[in-house]
């Protein structure tokens, strides 16, 4: 058993480190988000890594202001990694209220946001401007 999830592990692996190396490289370009570089509108984890290097810093305060669900990651991996070991059933209904938390602040923080942390401007995108630069 240990080695079937070793192997899991270790398959998971160059995907993580993908997405390190390209998060990394975006933030060295510049870019920041992917999702708001492309589309113009922030993503639902908008303010993640600002709030977990607030928690970093033991100022909780500013890490819920950044994203109020900043505790829940840490969680999902959790079950995540027990989904073998918990009931199939508390582990949906687990997954399911993660992911409904997260939509409802995403809305929430959308509609009522002041524009310094999650953004709604897709006229921003990176397609956007290209044409802008071609098409006067």
């Amino acid at each position: 058993m240990k080695s079937k999830r070793r192997k899991e592990l270790l398959n998971i692996l160059p995907a993580v480190a993908a997405v390190i190396i390209v998060y990394a490289l975006f933030t060295v370009l510049g870019i920041g988000c992917p999702v708001k570089f492309v589309t113009g509108i922030s993503c639902m984890g908008c303010g993640m890594t600002r709030a977990w290097l607030a928690v970093l810093r033991l100022d909780f305060k500013s890490a819920f202001y950044y994203h109020p669900a900043f505790w829940l990651p840490p969680f999902v991996i959790i079950f995540l990694f027990l989904k073998n070991k918990i009931n199939i059933k508390n582990y949906k209904i687990f997954m399911f209220t993660a992911a409904a938390i997260f939509v409802i602040i995403y809305f929430v923080r959308l509609i009522y946001s002041n524009g310094d942390i999650v953004v709604f401007q897709p006229e921003n995108n990176i397609l956007s401007k290209i044409v802008q630069k071609f098409i006067p």
